[in-house]
């Protein structure tokens, strides 16, 4: 794998629009924010995991209906 430096994630970020931006950069906050992320599923919801990561590509959808989804069904 080729080592990734700021300056090839600033090459491929540089034309995307800000909504974009906005959602790439909290993405990054997250990942940095913490690293011990110690939760635990339930067994319901390691087969949801399953089943969605088992659907083909074209099935998946947006990460805002997604999370509404998962929210609707087990909550904050």
């Amino acid at each position: 794998m080729e080592s990734v430096t700021i300056a090839d994630i600033n090459k491929i970020l540089k034309d995307a629009p800000e909504n974009l931006l906005i959602r790439v950069l909290g993405y990054i906050e997250g990942i940095l924010e913490d690293k011990n992320n110690n939760f635990k599923l339930s067994t319901e919801q390691m087969d949801s995991i399953r089943e969605i990561k088992a659907r083909p590509y074209s099935e998946h959808t947006d990460i805002e209906v997604f999370l509404n989804e998962m929210n609707e069904k087990y909550g904050n």
